[in-house]
């Protein structure tokens, strides 16, 4: 027998015919397979990424910064511009940190912008009857539970985290009609700290360092990411797939909560319709900073400077006039291009 056969007489040089894969339990799943070479279509598409991730965020902060200081002048390159510009980034920023992490692991979150709704309208209204620790404590537990319930549903109960978080969406509003009466309620003076300099950049910056570390430092990021990249080698390595969804839509939920409370304090109370299309928001700041709807690969820094970049996109149109349906247009335009110029086809496939 040659060097080049095994016991069973098999060449080598070449893989097994029938085996495909190696399923959850470790064995060979097997399946027929044709004697004719295939051609492998899914190459046609490597190399088909337009551009780097790592380039789209800052690539389009040049674009918008130039763009709108030629334009706009001196209105848009002021010092007092540039604070709001900040403040109005934390905001985005802070819910956007959840949806990044479940981005990353290839999921998606588009319940964000009621739950920011009803954290918000749950903590003023708790506030303002037992005071302001109870309160921020009650807007953090609602958070938790709505991510907790997300989680379930999609992990244990194996539903779509899109369907999953689209029911969350309208439930958690209905729920915020129903607790508000369809009635704002005004925060406490103590409450908007977190809506103003340095309160709201210390929230903000809490919330970017511990997503940082959680993502980049600790075992569970790993664990994120290796989700992100592909779920089923993930789970043969050991990864507790169900614990890790979990943990991320409760983080989610927790980062909302803390958004609606910077929220509700920028604005001076918790309104009904807070955060209305805020998903779209969020997840346009995710795919802003580069993080590919694919998953697998992500960066904290990069969804901040995504968030810059779409507060100043709107902040820059409000200066020049421009009408509230055509800033609706162009984010729906910002997100489908960022994608476009970011997305790596060949981890795709087939494109549906």
């Amino acid at each position: 027998m040659s060097p080049e056969t095994d016991d069973a007489g098999l060449a080598l040089s070449q893989p097994p015919v029938g085996i495909d894969s190696i399923d959850e339990q470790g064995g060979a799943a097997l399946r027929a397979k044709s004697a004719h070479p295939r051609i492998n279509y899914r190459s046609w598409g490597r190399g088909t990424q337009l551009m780097p991730a790592w380039l789209v965020p800052f690539l389009s902060l040049i674009v918008v910064t130039t763009f709108f200081g030629i334009t706009a002048g001196s209105r848009f390159l002021s010092l007092s511009n540039f604070s709001f510009l900040l403040q109005q980034s934390a905001i985005i920023a802070i819910p956007a940190f959840g949806v990044t992490l479940i981005i990353i692991a290839g999921s998606i979150d588009l319940s964000v912008g009621s739950v920011v709704a009803l954290t918000g309208m749950v903590g003023a209204l708790v506030a303002v009857d037992h005071g302001l620790v109870v309160g921020l404590l009650a807007a953090l537990v609602t958070g938790l539970l709505a991510g907790l319930c997300n989680g379930l549903a999609f992990a244990v109960l194996k539903v779509p985290s899109f369907i999953v978080t689209l029911g969350m969406l309208s439930v958690a509003r209905g729920v915020t009609v129903k607790v508000s009466g369809s009635q704002p309620e005004n925060v406490p003076d103590s409450w908007l700290w977190f809506g103003e300099m340095p309160g709201i950049f210390i929230l903000f910056a809490i919330c970017f360092m511990g997503t940082s570390v959680l993502l980049h430092l600790t075992s569970f990021g790993r664990r994120t990411v290796a989700l992100g990249g592909q779920e089923r080698v993930a789970r043969l390595a050991g990864v507790r797939v169900q614990q890790v969804k979990i943990i991320l839509f409760c983080f989610g939920g927790l980062m909302a909560a803390l958004g609606g409370i910077a929220l509700s304090a920028r604005v001076g109370a918790a309104t009904p319709d807070a955060a209305g299309g805020f998903e779209l928001t969020a997840i346009a700041a995710v795919v802003l900073g580069g993080t590919p709807l694919t998953g697998g690969i992500g960066n904290v820094l990069n969804t901040v400077i995504g968030a810059l970049v779409l507060s100043m996109l709107l902040n820059g149109m409000v200066i020049l006039g421009v009408s509230g349906e055509i800033q609706l247009i162009t984010q729906g335009v910002v997100l489908v291009g960022a994608v476009l110029l970011s997305l790596d086809r060949a981890k795709i496939g087939i494109i549906k």
